[in-house]
């Protein structure tokens, strides 16, 4: 069972601890001894602590992303005044945690984070690794997917402030609540195999057991020096769904207070949950450029037994450019880091993406999340895409500013209808800006 606390008591506790530290530092300075190698604290980007013989080590680290959005249009239509003007303030995450290693081969993380959903606040990581093995790391416990270039990608270095849409699509990206992972790396590549539970059970009438699904990436970079990379990966994701709900659900990349997201494809009992997605990136100098596509297929029935599946695809493409820097890349990982230069760097980039959503007939719900919202034909595929520009300003090693664009359109919706007296659209704008705090 996860225990969720209120996320001003943690933080609040923390506080309360970090001021004793300080006070009890400055009532006991002088000469700092320990009883086996001598020690390096760092207080640069968090605080660390570590023995010069690296068999032990800690560090404190966080973050605090705030958020201003204002949209319209369909992803507004659940709003007071349906598709208007709608304007939210809200933390989009704030983390804190501990990580470090013990007798050299044992690696530990745990992390508590407030991310503004219905979970709250809540420990989102707590994990050990063993690495004394050659040929591979492995991690087990509740840890971060690697999966997908922007999302194996730290959301403290991603390039727009939301990921792609089409990760709303996908199963493979989320946190794992139990698993096991194992990881080969090399200078320029990677291995990876997982096998996870999801927070899904059985469904009732069939036991108690968890579901695990199965996960597996493999990326590449066949040029490599420096910071100029060319950047090749693929993954597969089987959800094992054993009959329970499978749904093709997206926020469009807007997040919001009320957290409404289209519902495009909904199977009831669903027996195969399969996905692939393909990755390729490429940095020379300030010049960025990345594109991603996937596949997902569902297949089931619905609650009367009729054949109901879903298959879904789509892509991003991506391409950026910071002035003076260049993006950090970690090769064992196959992932971009923090720029290479944070003293008032500037970035801008522009995205482009589009997803298709071809459900069954018996697969489109009565409303697309919400009443009257229907599909225009229940023959034909929902077509989602969005337009994303945006600019970076990383003022210091800790201090990020965004400010994004997002111009995004659903094909295949009945705009003939009404909510709360008005038409509704089948597209819309937002702003989102974003001040972020990393330590």
């Amino acid at each position: 069972m996860i225990r969720t606390y209120s996320f001003r008591g943690v933080m609040a506790g923390f506080a309360t601890s970090a001021l004793a530290l300080a006070v009890s530092a400055q009532a006991f300075a002088g000469t700092v001894s320990t009883d086996g190698a001598d020690l390096v604290i760092k207080t640069k980007g968090g605080l660390e602590v570590a023995t010069t013989d690296k068999e032990f080590s800690f560090k404190l680290g966080g973050k605090l992303q705030w958020d201003a959005t204002n949209f319209d249009g369909l992803q507004a239509a659940d709003q007071n005044q349906p598709f208007d003007d709608t304007f939210n303030t809200f933390i989009r995450r704030g983390e804190i945690g501990l990580e470090g290693v013990a007798y050299k081969d044992w690696g530990w993380g745990v992390r508590v984070s407030y991310d503004g959903s219905e979970n709250g606040t809540d420990v989102d990581r707590a994990y050990i690794t063993y690495s004394g093995l050659d040929f591979a790391t492995f991690t087990v416990g509740q840890y971060g997917g690697e999966y997908g270039l922007e999302n194996t990608t730290s959301s403290s270095w991603i390039t727009a402030i939301e990921r792609p849409f089409m990760y709303d699509f996908l199963n493979g990206d989320e946190d794992t609540k139990f698993g096991l992972m194992a990881k080969h790396s090399g200078e320029n590549y990677g291995l990876m195999a997982q096998v996870a539970h999801y927070d899904q059970k059985e469904v009732a009438d069939e036991g108690n057991d968890e579901l695990f699904g199965y996960t597996l990436r493999a990326h590449w970079a066949p040029y490599l020096s420096g910071t100029d990379v060319v950047h090749l990966a693929a993954n597969y994701h089987s959800s094992n769904p054993d009959d329970n709900r499978a749904r093709a659900r997206t926020r469009m990349g807007i997040r919001s207070d009320n957290d409404f997201r289209l519902v495009l494809g909904d199977v009831r009992v669903a027996d195969k949950d399969n996905e692939w997605v393909l990755e390729s990136g490429a940095q020379f100098g300030s010049v960025r450029a990345q594109a991603e596509y996937f596949q997902r297929n569902i297949a089931g029935e619905n609650l009367v037994g009729a054949n109901s599946d879903v298959d879904i695809s789509g892509y991003n493409a991506q391409l950026s450019y910071m002035f003076g820097a260049a993006r950090g890349y970690k090769a064992a990982d196959g992932r971009w880091d923090k720029p290479t230069d944070m003293k008032g760097t500037w970035e801008v980039f522009a995205r482009y993406e589009s997803t298709s959503v071809d459900s069954d007939a018996t697969a489109i719900p009565g409303n697309l999340g919400l009443a009257n919202i229907v599909a225009a034909d229940t023959g034909s595929e929902f077509d989602a895409s969005a337009m994303v520009v945006g600019v970076n300003y990383f003022a210091t090693p800790a201090v990020r500013v965004s400010l994004n664009y997002i111009d995004y359109e659903v094909d295949n919706i009945d705009t003939s209808r009404q909510v709360g007296g008005t038409n509704v659209q089948d597209d819309g704008k937002a702003i989102v800006g974003r001040l972020q705090y990393v330590f």
